[in-house]
């Protein structure tokens, strides 16, 4: 291995202009966060994996040992951030793991980092460079997996999570790389359509994805993860879907208190007794928002009814009138409210 040393913390926000074309329009989104109430982490060696040209921290978890047979939980950052920050979502996990914090190949802004590019349209060229940048960033990813698996004793599929673009990617493993993954569990992402399951995977068993978004999400909204749940779902998936009323692109609180309690969960079916920790996750430790002040929006497809018809329900049943419409179309651009504080 190779060791790189990186110092500080930072992250990057970058704007994609604006489009008002409709249908199946796929849009790669300029996805960022600004670490709030949390303090910088100390500078660590990243790790390199040959396999996967990827960069890594590792942090033991739980008081775990380096020798240890252990879960692997792999935490994909979004675009503009960085391990060294995003660590911080599980580096108290009150579970024995190994939590895996790689860094996007892509350098974007000052120190911050992409996994695939943004486009400023959605035409037929522009989807197809999304879907092949989320599929390469995919593969990668997958690569580090196996990697991880043959050098280290321990549980052969992982846990994977991560948000924004991270959660996009989480979706993508789950999708197109069922095999390496015992759980996915994507924050405020989704998937292309053109990536979704063709037919049910022969993979079993398939892994469980267990979304979570905010529901005045207006950077990708919550209507877009439904499709890609149903999707999965359609395919043979155990998926479900939790949302936060009045909540937009961000990690709040409740949602990193969620989102721990899931991982812990996840990691547990993957341990002997005796591996969790008492006590309950710090939700307040962490607090993720986007850092743009104005934003395309991704709109949900209108309900029946016209404007004021009641929103589809957030956990939906298995649905039986698939496949599935279109995904949400691209609406007009409309401001980004100032984040107010986070909910306690």
């Amino acid at each position: 291995m190779t060791n790189v040393r990186k110092s500080g913390t930072g992250t990057g926000f970058r704007r994609a202009r604006p489009t008002n074309r409709t249908g199946r329009g796929l849009v790669t989104l300029a996805i960022g966060v600004l670490l709030v109430l949390a303090p910088p982490a100390d500078a660590k060696e990243l790790l390199r994996d040959e396999s996967s040209g990827l960069e890594y921290l590792e942090i033991l978890t739980g008081g775990a040992a380096v020798e240890d047979a252990l879960p692997v939980v792999v935490a994909i950052h979004g675009l503009g951030d960085r391990p060294e920050s995003f660590r911080l979502l599980l580096d108290d996990l009150p579970a024995k793991a190994r939590v895996i914090v790689p860094r996007a190949p892509m350098p974007h802004g000052d120190d911050g980092y992409a996994w695939f590019g943004f486009h400023a349209d959605d035409d037929a060229e522009g989807a197809k460079q999304l879907e092949e940048g989320i599929r390469a960033a995919a593969d990668r990813l997958a690569k580090l997996l196996a990697s991880l698996h043959k050098r280290h004793a321990g549980p052969a599929r992982a846990v994977v999570c991560g948000f924004s673009q991270g959660g996009m990617l989480s979706f993508a493993l789950a999708a197109v790389h069922p095999e390496l993954l015992a759980a996915a569990i994507p924050v405020s992402g989704y998937l292309p359509a053109s990536l979704w399951p063709a037919e049910r995977p022969r993979i079993r068993p398939l892994p469980k994805v267990l979304a979570l978004h905010g529901d005045n999400d207006r950077l990708i909204s919550v209507q877009s993860a439904r499709w890609t749940v149903e999707a999965l779902r359609s395919n043979g998936y155990d998926t479900s879907l939790r949302s936060w009323p009045g909540v937009g692109h961000a990690m709040v609180p409740e949602v990193r208190a969620t989102l721990v309690t899931m991982v812990v969960s996840a990691v547990e079916q993957l341990s002997p007794p005796g591996s969790v920790i008492e006590g309950p996750p710090m939700p307040g430790r962490l607090y993720l928002q986007p850092r743009m002040p104005n934003a395309p929006a991704l709109a949900a497809p209108m309900q029946p009814g016209g404007e004021n018809a009641p929103p589809a329900p957030v956990d939906d049943p298995m649905l039986d009138n698939f496949p599935p419409p279109a995904p949400p179309e691209l609406a007009e651009p409309s401001p980004l409210e100032e984040p107010s504080a986070p909910a306690r």
